[in-house]
C-alpha cells in the first residue's frame, strides 16, 4: 500500500462516540454487515455504529478486512475492539463497543495494513494495534498503538514507531520490559547508535493515562532519515481535486466535487471540506511568515494545535508579494498549483499553497507543530484536496 505522499502529515483523529444502546448485542458477524452498509453510505447502520463513518465522503464499497477481538476489563465487563482496513487508508478505523453496543472509542488516525490483538500487564487491560506503511515508496514503516481499556473508557496509551527500512538503513525499536509503569525498549540500527540512543523507557502517567519518553529517541532518528530521504515519491504531492477525488473511488467533475465540501464562502468565491473539529474565524495572522498584511479566513483545531489560512490574492498579485519563501513547486490541472517545501519556524511547520484559476487566486498557508506533523498529513492532505473555486 503506496502513500500519495511523502510522510509530512498524518491526520490524528481519536474521538469518544455517542453511546448508544441498541436492541441486539454485539455478534461479529452483525458487526461486519452493519460496518458494510456504514461504509457504502446507509445512515441508519453509521448511526447504529455511532458515526463510525463520515458520509459526507464519498461511500467505500471495498473493504480489505474486517477484525475483531475482545477483553474483559476488571470489572468482568466484555469490550470489542473492531478494525476496518480500507485500500483508501483514509477510510481506515479502529473502535470499540461492549456487549451492549455502547461505543466507547472510534480512531481514524489508522494508515496502511492493521492488526489487531489484546494484550495485559499486571493490572492493566489493552487493544494492540499495529500499522504497516509505505512512505516515499520506498521507506517500510511500523507503528504500535496501545488502547488503555478500563471499567467505563479507552484511551490511547501509547504510539510508538517500532520499524523504519529503508534501502540504506534498517531501525528497529523492540519492546523489552512491559508493565504496569513503564515499558523499556531496545532500539537497533544497522550503522549503530551512540550509547545513549540504544534503548529508551516510556513511563506510566497515571493522571493522563498514557506512556511517555521525555526523550522518544527511535521518533527523532525515523523522523531525520526521513526528512533527509533525497528520493521523490512517483506520485505528486498534490494534483487536482478530480485526481483526489479518484482516490477515493469515484470519478467526478469540479463543479460536483463542492456537493461534498461542509464550508462555502460565497463572498470569496470557494469552498472546501472541513473535518470534525475545525473551527472558522474571520481574519488571518500569520506573522511568522507572512511578511505583508492580507486578509482572510483562518481555520483552527484547538486539541491539534494547527491552523490553515485562506487568503484571496488580488488579481495581479502573487504568492511572493505576500511572503519571501520560494514557491519552487507546480503543478497543472484544473487548477494551476504552485506550492512551498516545509518550513521550521520555531518549532512548527509551515506548508504554502498558491492556487489560481484564471482572474481568481488564493494563498493556503497550514501551520502545525513540529511534533504533530507528520500525524496530520492526511487531514491537510483531504483539506487541499477538496479546495474548489467558482472560476
Amino acid at each position: 500500500m503506496k502513500f500519495l505522499v511523502p510522510i509530512l502529515f498524518l491526520v490524528l483523529s481519536i474521538t469518544g462516540c455517542e453511546k448508544k444502546k441498541l436492541d441486539f448485542q454485539f455478534n461479529p458477524k452483525g458487526i461486519e454487515n452493519l460496518i458494510s452498509e456504514a461504509a457504502s453510505g446507509n445512515r441508519a447502520a453509521n448511526d447504529s455504529l455511532s458515526n463510525l463513518f463520515d458520509l459526507n465522503l464519498p461511500p467505500q464499497s471495498i473493504i480489505n478486512k474486517i477484525e475483531i477481538d475482545s477483553l474483559k476489563s476488571a470489572s468482568g465487563k466484555t469490550f470489542y475492539g473492531v478494525i476496518i482496513e480500507f485500500p483508501n487508508p483514509f477510510f481506515n478505523r479502529f473502535a470499540v463497543y461492549d456487549s451492549s453496543m455502547h461505543c466507547y472509542l472510534i480512531d481514524k488516525s489508522l494508515n496502511g495494513y492493521l492488526s489487531l490483538t489484546s494484550i495485559h500487564s499486571e493490572k492493566r487491560s489493552y487493544f494492540q494495534v499495529f500499522e504497516q506503511f509505505v512512505s516515499k515508496d520506498v521507506l517500510s514503516i511500523r507503528r504500535k498503538n496501545l488502547f488503555l481499556v478500563q471499567n467505563n473508557s479507552v484511551n490511547l496509551a501509547l504510539r510508538i514507531y517500532t520499524q523504519f527500512f529503508s534501502p540504506e538503513d534498517q531501525l528497529i525499536q523492540e519492546v523489552e520490559t512491559f508493565n504496569d509503569d513503564l515499558i523499556g525498549t531496545k532500539i537497533l540500527s544497522e550503522k549503530g547508535l551512540s550509547p545513549q540512543q540504544n534503548w529508551d523507557t516510556f513511563s506510566f502517567d497515571e493522571r493522563l493515562l498514557k506512556f511517555s519518553s521525555s526523550n522518544n529517541y527511535f521518533e527523532k532518528l525515523l523522523l531525520q532519515l526521513a526528512n533527509q530521504y533525497a528520493i521523490k515519491p512517483e506520485k505528486p504531492f498534490f494534483n487536482d481535486l478530480s485526481s483526489a477525488l479518484k482516490t477515493l473511488g469515484i470519478k467526478l467533475s469540479i463543479d460536483s466535487a463542492q456537493s461534498y465540501n461542509n464550508y462555502k464562502n460565497k463572498k470569496e468565491k470557494y469552498s472546501l471540506y472541513l473535518p470534525e473539529g475545525w473551527k472558522s474565524f474571520p481574519g488571518v495572522s500569520f506573522p511568522e511568515i507572512i511578511t505583508a498584511k492580507i486578509e482572510g479566513t483562518k481555520f483552527i483545531n484547538t486539541s491539534l494545535g494547527a491552523s490553515f489560512g485562506v487568503m484571496k490574492l488580488k488579481e495581479n498579485s502573487k504568492a511572493e508579494d505576500y511572503l519571501s519563501t520560494p514557491f519552487k513547486n507546480k503543478v497543472n490541472g484544473n487548477y494551476s498549483v504552485r506550492y512551498t517545501e516545509k518550513i521550521l519556524i520555531d518549532r512548527k511547520y509551515y506548508l504554502c499553497f498558491e492556487i489560481s484559476c484564471y482572474t481568481l487566486k488564493y494563498l493556503i498557508v497550514f501551520q502545525c507543530p513540529e511534533i504533530l506533523y507528520e500525524e496530520n498529513k492526511q487531514t491537510f492532505e483531504s483539506i487541499i484536496n477538496s479546495f474548489w473555486m467558482d472560476c
